[in-house]
């Protein structure tokens, strides 16, 4: 994450909260040979009147209870462990955590779970924690976008978030860990993510956040941690020789615990593809207008020095974090080449050409 979710947005979860709680005591009594309870009368009294507004509830819920009624113990055990390690967080994307689902084994429960978190996830938009004027969707966005500096999506720092407005579309809410694999944390607010839509929808989809490319369960970024991830273009070469232009080299640090979000949201790609080959001419050609009305003299090697220094300087200010890191650190590199005794005045030329043309 280049950088993460305030924790205090997760804050209004009672509707996951309760309805793991009715689910839990529903296969408890199950087990026990008693009768669960139905819905209504089982929600706590204080979220009952928000809850009856959803109508589906009741049924959705009952069909759960139904699908659990058909099982043996064991079955019911194995129905306990996916509620209960679907919801640890965050010690669930420690590599060595199992995350269980059921996707597979009890399929017939496993839909009837996504079936009713599905809904609870949509009506986020319409139920309001008791004495709060917005609803649990709303007051998270606010929460979000007011915590989030750049306005930007933390999964590419190249996308911007809709502001809470009512003339504006919400961003997307994104199931961190998918709902169809793991749906009893398809309402918790703390396995969603307010998203870019092109991270969401062209990348991230219903991919398993927390599996490699071989199915192995990984170390992955907790979204509401305190873990950074930083980008350095340390390696590249920017002047390759040939006629060639610079030689990109990509490094993430941690490099393993970014990994399978770099993977899967195709990081590198389109770091390398959108902002670095496409932009990095125009960075030049910006550095050189900026001496110039500057009243640098970037003819000589030391005003271009000096010209890419104070340049470099005000590219941390740009708009979209991952490309401000990068064109930072982009004349950084510019700037030790030109420093540097063999390279300096081939770099220097270079730059002096782009004033020439």
């Amino acid at each position: 994450m280049l950088f993460t979710y305030p924790i205090a947005a997760t804050a209004d979860n009672w509707v996951s909260t309760t309805l793991l709680e009715l689910l839990k005591n529903a296969v408890e009594y199950l087990q026990n040979a008693q009768e669960p309870d139905g819905f209504q009368e089982s929600v706590p009294e204080e979220y009952q009147a928000e809850f009856a507004r959803g109508t589906k509830f009741p049924d959705l819920y009952a069909a759960f209870v139904d699908q659990c009624r058909l099982l043996n113990d064991q079955q019911r055990d194995l129905v306990l462990k996916a509620l209960a390690g679907q919801n640890g967080f965050p010690g669930l994307f420690a590599a060595n955590t199992p995350c269980p689902n059921i996707t597979v084994t009890l399929q017939a429960v496993n839909q009837a779970t996504r079936s009713l978190f599905e809904y609870a996830f949509g009506k986020l938009s319409d139920l309001k924690t008791p004495g709060s004027v917005d609803t649990v969707r709303a007051r998270y966005h606010q929460l979000v976008h007011s915590h989030i500096a750049s306005g930007c999506c933390p999964f590419c720092g190249l996308e911007i978030l809709e502001a809470p407005d009512p003339d504006l579309v919400d961003p997307d809410l994104d199931h961190y860990l998918a709902i169809s694999k793991y749906p009893f944390a398809g309402a918790n607010l703390r396995n969603l993510t307010a998203m870019g839509t092109t991270c969401n929808r062209s990348y991230k989809g219903a991919k398993d956040i927390l599996l490699n490319e071989l199915n192995q369960k990984v170390d992955c970024i907790d979204p509401y941690g305190d873990q950074l991830i930083t980008i350095s273009l340390a390696g590249t070469v920017l002047l390759p020789g040939g006629g060639q232009g610079p030689a990109w080299v990509l490094s993430f640090d941690p490099d393993a615990l970014s990994q399978n979000w770099r993977r899967i949201f195709k990081l590198e790609t389109r770091l390398q593809a959108n902002v670095l080959e496409k932009q990095y001419q125009t960075w030049l050609e910006s550095c050189v207008k900026y001496a110039q009305k500057n009243g640098i003299d970037i003819s000589l090697k030391e005003g271009a020095i000096e010209a890419v220094r104070k340049f470099r300087d005000t590219c941390e200010y740009e708009t979209f974090p991952a490309i401000a890191r990068l064109k930072t650190n982009f004349f950084e590199l510019v700037e030790a080449e030109l420093n540097d005794p063999q390279d300096g005045d081939r770099m220097h030329n270079f730059v002096a050409a782009v004033q020439a043309a």
